[in-house]
């Protein structure tokens, strides 16, 4: 079936959030540089992407179906409904700032789900093309392996990334351990791209292209755009400068903070990047985001 071929490496629920009022996406494409508007399934989207070909106990399309559809697509819609809720509750009287109320498991879900996007995408996958893993008693998130060669680049890629265990524990350890600060706009102001978690280490020189590895082998600032109104911002918890109490709040973004984020949104992208504003020039503002 025509609909099984496309594989989104962006959730559709959350594309969904980023359409317009007409019911599409408007996008720009960096490599074609041109804009263009279309329909969330066209968006973000390979065909067969996920789909495994090797020979094994894995079902062809076990990662798109099962695992993707049951524990990303599912929980992820109600997870940004509750947080959009959260927000405009704290915010009712028109303050510049309030605190949200985030347990460790509602952290967790979101560290998570975080985690699984940064790293699911074309870009990590073609990092892992033409490897293979070996290994004795090689596990996953959904499965246990005796000796096992993978060559399958699908596998490849889960395995060594947002199927590994070990690698999952690591990150959202580290993410519910920083400082979490939700900025928010009443305007649908926030872009997001078919990169949507940007990474930026503190140390080092920043470079132009995510560093291939684990995200807490590297003090850094994390966002994710969440809605085209929030952008959830996280810090280092040992990053120089930030209060005690910067942790679990809401923040009315303002303009110079808005034109940070979404410049690096853009550079982030590999290529395609989702609009508010239907015009790319708009957004070739020259600003430097300060991270504090």
């Amino acid at each position: 079936m025509a609909k099984d071929r496309k594989h989104h490496f962006v959730p559709v629920c959350y594309l969904n959030r980023f359409k317009q009022d007409d019911g599409h996406i408007h996008c720009y494409s960096k490599k074609r540089n041109n804009e263009y508007a279309c329909g969330v399934d066209a968006v973000c989207e390979l065909p067969y992407f996920y789909k495994i070909t090797q020979e094994s106990w894995w079902s062809t399309f076990e990662i798109e179906k099962d695992f993707f559809c049951s524990n990303v697509e599912s929980p992820l819609g109600p997870m940004i409904t509750n947080i959009e809720q959260s927000i405009k509750s704290s915010l009712a009287n028109d303050s510049s700032i309030a605190k949200i109320i985030l347990n460790e498991e509602t952290r967790r879900s979101i560290a998570s789900m975080i985690f699984i996007q940064f790293y699911r995408t074309p870009r990590f996958k073609n990092y892992y093309e033409g490897k293979k893993l070996i290994r004795q008693g090689i596990s996953s998130v959904t499965h246990d392996f005796t000796k096992e060669e993978i060559l399958d680049p699908v596998l490849v890629h889960a395995l060594s990334t947002y199927l590994n265990p070990h690698m999952l524990k690591k990150v959202v350890s580290y993410l519910v351990g920083g400082q979490w600060v939700f900025r928010y706009s009443d305007e649908k102001v926030f872009l997001t791209s078919d990169n949507p978690v940007v990474w930026i280490p503190l140390k080092g020189p920043q470079p132009e292209r995510f560093t291939i590895g684990n995200i807490d082998e590297s003090k850094c600032f994390l966002y994710y755009p969440i809605t085209p109104n929030i952008v959830l911002e996280i810090f280092d918890k040992d990053t120089k400068g930030l209060p005690s109490d910067f942790d679990n709040l809401i923040i009315r973004a303002d303009s110079e903070r808005i034109a940070g984020l979404n410049l690096n949104t853009i550079i982030n992208a590999d290529d395609i990047v989702i609009l508010q504003d239907k015009d790319i020039n708009s957004y070739n503002i020259e600003v430097k985001l300060k991270i504090i």
